[in-house]
């Protein structure tokens, strides 16, 4: 996308313009449709995250649950840069993702069936699945996958609402959306199959942390899967360890001088608006879970 400020004098923003914050819920969803206008090409493809903590990194589950399991901190955040920032850290993930993905576990034979008969990724729909059904999910909880959606309504419950079920509550910190232009990040649809992906994984080269861009996932044929019939998600790959995707991203917008995201944030006293606005929309917990 064009590397833009708000629309609104009354939306505040960093000084490196990749974070907004709307004074209401009103300039919310203008500022949205402000982004969204602003990105790229014939055929745009706005891609959105919702974060009910706004200071969340865009880290996969796989990584947060295994700094707070390999460095014993309850809040993943608290991990010292001059460990994270180093290739032994990044191999130290990417031995226990391939265990994991491989070793531990593989898809089924039925899911290898089904890819030589109808062409699906087993890989890819195993990480999905583990992804919208994380309570099935066994060694150190998470894929490597971030989640996104084509849909902002359903990025907007995910930053107003935790939980689903009895647990659910209207969260009490500040949150945010995340606004991806995936057509800025260059050639990144992947057409190699997710378990080609995980072959690669071993190369000195990616292991050196050479060639680890975000990867795009959105196969042409997939299994049917009520949540996301409903979530519409895409699938981005975080394949270098020592950062977090918009970390890697504003690298790559310095260098090409454009923009590939921007931070909405979604403030406490707004999400009474969101909650109301939500529900004219239809998008309920019976929508965003299904079953």
């Amino acid at each position: 996308m064009k590397i833009i400020k708000p629309k609104l004098s009354c939306t505040k923003h960093s000084s490196d313009l990749r974070e907004w914050v709307p004074s209401s819920f009103e300039s919310f969803l203008t500022e949205l449709s402000h982004i969204i206008s602003s990105c790229e090409g014939e055929n745009p493809l706005p891609l959105f995250r919702g974060h009910i903590n706004s200071k969340w990194f865009l880290d996969s589950t796989f990584v947060r649950n295994c700094i707070q399991q390999l460095f014993a901190l309850p809040n993943y955040l608290d991990l010292d840069e001059q460990i994270r920032l180093t290739v032994p850290f990044h191999r130290t993930i990417v031995s226990l993702l391939l265990l994991k993905f491989g070793t531990v576990g593989k898809p089924s034979q039925e899911a290898f069936q089904l890819e030589k008969d109808k062409n699906i990724d087993a890989w890819y729909e195993w990480l999905k699945n583990l992804q919208q059904y994380p309570e099935g999910d066994e060694f150190i909880n998470g894929t490597f996958l971030v989640d996104w959606s084509c849909s902002q309504d359903i990025a907007l419950y995910f930053a107003t609402y935790r939980g689903k079920g009895k647990a659910r509550s209207v969260s009490s910190e500040h949150g945010a959306i995340w606004i991806c232009d995936a057509v800025a990040t260059g050639n990144t649809f992947q057409t190699k199959k997710l378990g080609g992906i995980l072959s690669l994984m071993s190369s000195e080269e990616f292991l050196n942390g050479n060639k680890t861009f975000p990867l795009l996932f959105d196969p042409p044929t997939q299994t049917f899967q009520p949540r996301s019939k409903n979530q519409v998600p895409y699938y981005i790959a975080q394949m270098d360890f020592r950062y977090d995707l918009a970390e890697v991203w504003a690298s790559y917008e310095e260098e090409e001088k454009k923009r590939v995201f921007i931070k909405l944030i979604l403030s406490e006293e707004l999400k009474s608006s969101a909650m109301s606005y939500l529900e004219s929309q239809d998008i309920t917990e019976n929508f965003v879970y299904p079953e």
